[in-house]
């Protein structure tokens, strides 16, 4: 047994801190990565991070499935591990690697036929020419995102969470020396900032193509050898990944429909708000994200292990500490948001939009702890097989945010900013709460049958 499985099994807060401190390291990382594109794309004018935001979903659709996949592996390994069931989490990961090349295989098509008319409806003919050329990079490549949501999974499920970290590192730094070569080097415009990201996420899988197939130096070992499809295992980490693949999707899906009545009430300058303005919110998400990423693995091997006294010491910690870190963060970020607002309001048109953007992020800043709730109840949920209710919360919440969205577009942008608030306020009280009672059924069922949890 590796050093990174004995902590992921001990103590929970220890794990906790374990697994999370590398993840959290590697998000401000990608973070700042983000806003390094996000910068030189605002260079480019407002039309480039229109087009930004109006491919972004597009772009998180495919990460979506990646990630998606990547975590359903990663709970149904951690669980066998708990499990004490070593070389069944191994068939598992195997399936989960074939499953994922034959989705590839399938999808990429997909977004190549619809890719375009799909741009042309979302952006209501804004920023045309800028969307499409941003978009192909990501619609040929799908397969390099399905497999570093499947390696990094992998990595978090036997708690490798410093190689999962080395992975997120490598890809950010390539991307923040690879922007501006491919933008302004190499003259290639809005679609170098996509190429620069393929680029260096195909530079990220190598290592864990390495450790696995190569070194074979990680825990779970990987043996394609002799595979056979096995319907109970790809079932049973399909079983979290599918809901999973589809709570991101829909928010991505449902993140087209937003920009579509962004256009329709703001035209580009309402996108470039929301889009540049969620850079920070994605930010202050950072701590909750990590905190969660890390109580997957160790939740879902604590119900393994029939555990549940640590699986709710576990959580109780997580989500205490994300809505400490996640508050205070909000409440400097719209303190300082004229600062905030000046990185991405330097130059050209964008400098217009400065005073506007500015309060952007100090109404943002209301629904961010709400945010982090909903981060760390769903990760509970996954964890202990309850992905379904996230799913379910998840499209309540995003449901109920397009009709806002579709009411409040004929008013203003103040109008459905705090139609955004309300929202989000509400999906945090009903994910949190149906983790609470999940995490109670799951309590009661072990006490009435006095043994391991079963699927």
């Amino acid at each position: 047994m590796t050093e990174d499985v004995k902590n992921m099994l001990g103590e929970p807060r220890k794990a906790l801190f374990t697994m999370a401190v590398p993840m959290f390291i590697s998000l401000i990382i990608s973070q700042m990565n983000s806003f390094v594109d996000t910068f030189w794309c605002s260079n480019l004018g407002t039309d480039a991070l229109a087009a930004v935001g109006i491919v972004s979903s597009l772009y998180f659709l495919l990460n979506g499935i990646g990630n998606g996949l990547g975590i359903g592996v990663s709970v149904a390994v951690s669980k066998r591990i708990g499990a004490g069931e070593k070389e069944v989490g191994e068939r598992i990961a195997v399936q989960g690697l074939v499953v994922t090349l034959i989705i590839a295989l399938v999808v990429t098509p997909v977004f190549l036929v619809l890719g375009e008319p799909i741009i042309a409806i979302v952006g209501n003919g804004v920023a045309a020419s800028e969307s499409l050329a941003y978009a192909y990079p990501y619609f040929c490549t799908g397969l390099i995102f399905f497999l570093q949501g499947m390696f990094s999974g992998l990595l978090r499920a036997e708690g490798a969470a410093r190689r999962s970290m080395m992975v997120m590192l490598l890809s950010a730094v390539f991307n923040m020396v690879l922007d501006p070569l491919f933008v302004f080097v190499l003259d290639m415009g809005i679609g170098g900032l996509a190429w620069a990201t393929v680029v260096s996420t195909l530079v990220a899988i190598l290592p864990g193509v390495y450790w696995y197939f190569i070194g074979r130096s990680t825990y779970i070992q990987v043996r394609p050898q002799g595979y056979r499809f096995d319907r109970p295992l790809v079932r049973e980490f399909l079983g979290i990944g599918v809901p999973k693949v589809v709570e991101l999707n829909i928010m991505s899906v449902i993140n087209l429909a937003l920009v579509h009545f962004l256009v329709v009430g703001g035209g580009p300058e309402g996108v470039m708000l929301y889009n540049t303005t969620w850079r920070y919110v994605s930010l202050l998400m950072i701590p909750s994200m990590a905190l969660g990423g890390g109580l997957i693995p160790i939740c879902a091997a604590a119900y393994g292990g029939g555990n549940f006294s640590k699986l709710r010491e576990g959580y109780n910690y997580a989500l205490i500490i994300s809505l400490a870190i996640s508050t205070a963060g909000a409440l400097v970020v719209a303190g300082f948001s004229d600062v905030f607002a000046s990185v991405f309001t330097s130059t050209g048109s964008a400098l217009e939009m400065r005073s506007e953007m500015s309060h952007t992020i100090q109404l943002f800043c209301i629904f961010i702890p709400f945010y982090a709730w909903i981060n760390i109840a769903s990760s509970l949920l996954q964890s202990i097989y309850m992905a379904v209710r996230s799913l379910y919360s998840t499209l309540i919440r995003n449901i109920l945010l397009v009709a806002v969205f579709w009411y409040t577009s004929s008013l203003d942008l103040e109008a459905m900013w705090w139609g955004l608030i309300l929202c989000e306020i509400f999906g945090g009280f009903l994910m949190g709460l149906w983790a609470e009672h999940g995490l109670r059924k799951r309590i009661s069922a072990h006490k009435n049958v006095g043994a391991s949890p079963t699927l």
